[in-house]
């Protein structure tokens, strides 16, 4: 079971990571393509905070729940230990 959980958070890291990393790409070049075609400093104010807002919330997934995911394969580690389970620890 130990060794079912680690894999799960193995994938579920990885995935969510480039699924992050897909969507900051496509966020931001759609808004410079936005920006680049308008050419309106409207735009640009309007814009400028909902894209730091979905920045700050893409980096916060993208690098939040694979570092997650990791201190709680520790921690399904340390409880397999407890109970005299082992799997190799995998990164």
């Amino acid at each position: 079971m130990e060794a079912g959980i680690v894999e799960f958070l193995n994938a579920l890291s990885s995935k969510v990571f480039w699924l992050a990393a897909v969507a900051f790409a496509l966020v931001n070049g759609a808004a410079v393509a936005a920006f680049a075609l308008t050419r309106s400093r409207r735009l640009v104010d309007d814009w400028t905070p909902k894209l730091v807002t979905a920045n700050a919330v893409l980096v916060g997934a993208g690098l939040g729940l694979p570092l997650l995911s990791g201190l709680a394969k520790l921690g399904v580690h340390a409880i397999a230990a407890l109970f005299g389970g082992t799997a190799p620890v995998t990164r």
